[in-house]
């Protein structure tokens, strides 16, 4: 269906495939994961937590917390191996009832759960990690909902995250056009928690989480990612320059898709390695571990 399908019940769907759609993931699989940047980190932290907790025969737990319909659920499952588990929750049951069948098109098993999208149905330290993309922003109290994630999680776990930001100081253009009455989000009915990065670094560690690697993702959105802001120039019609440098760059991309497409993505993940470490713009990955007794008080 694409991402950020509205429903006529209300509810915006994102239906992604997974990058592993074989029966195994091979060498040339795992190098697709340098043109999916934000899967590459968050896997890779995980990855390396999987490696030195099985050193010791420990059996591994992972928790998608904002599963869609399954995509990353997949991905995971034949990338780390039938030795670990992997169960996935939502909060739009469209979407669970979807993933389960997705699981089945490709041969996985996986527990898939409807929540409420604050409270968690697990018992306390349950899992080794918790990944989650994209999620954040959606949901209202987020407070609780890093409570319920800090308290399934095994002390020491991982929290593999990505987050849409408020915008900061770095993003010029687009900060430029929202003070000037365009609003460049194509998903702003839904995003109703977003955050500066020192504002989420706090709520994180107020949460109890030690944060090992913050990422800033994409700073040069306006010229690697034209699409993104494509349909919010078109539908304003001002801003005669910033647009119809936006409607040729979006054009070109179109046209050397899908070269364009991973050219952007690979200078995406670039851009987080190196100056993704300082400056704040479109999201954040964030890297961290439960190290902190919680201060959160539980609702």
């Amino acid at each position: 269906m694409g991402w950020g399908i509205v429903t006529q019940q209300g509810a915006e769907l994102w239906d992604a495939e997974p990058v592993f759609k074989g029966d195994s993931v091979s060498l040339r699989d795992k190098l697709m994961l340098f043109f999916y940047p934000k899967k590459f980190l968050l896997y890779r932290y995980i990855e390396r937590d999987i490696q030195s907790k099985q050193k010791m025969g420990h059996k591994y737990r992972i928790l998608d917390v904002g599963c869609g319909t399954g995509a990353a659920v997949i991905d995971m499952k034949k990338l780390f191996g039938k030795q670990v588990e992997v169960v996935g929750i939502d909060v739009v049951h469209l979407q669970v009832d979807i993933a389960k069948k997705r699981l089945q098109k490709y041969g996985v098993w996986a527990q898939i759960d409807w929540f409420d999208g604050a409270h968690m149905s697990f018992q306390n330290d349950s899992f080794d990690a918790v990944y989650t993309s994209d999620v954040l922003g959606h949901v209202e109290d987020v407070e609780t909902w890093l409570y319920e994630i800090h308290r399934v999680l095994k002390p020491g776990g991982v929290l593999a995250l990505f987050a849409e930001s408020a915008l900061g100081d770095h993003a010029y253009i687009r900060n430029y056009l929202m003070k000037r009455g365009l609003n460049t989000d194509p998903h702003k009915q839904f995003h109703i928690s977003l955050f500066s990065k020192d504002r989420l670094r706090s709520m994180l560690q107020a949460a109890g989480f030690d944060i090992k690697a913050m990422y800033t993702t994409v700073w040069a959105t306006f010229f690697v990612h034209p699409d993104e802001m494509y349909a919010s120039f078109q539908e304003h019609g001002g801003f005669f320059m910033l647009r119809h440098l936006n409607a040729a760059l979006h054009w070109i991309k179109k046209k050397t898709h899908p070269y364009s497409t991973a050219a952007a993505e690979l200078y995406s993940l670039l851009e987080m390695l190196t100056v993704g470490r300082w400056v704040e713009s479109q999201g954040y990955i964030i890297l961290a571990r439960k190290e902190k007794v919680s201060r959160l008080r539980r609702l």
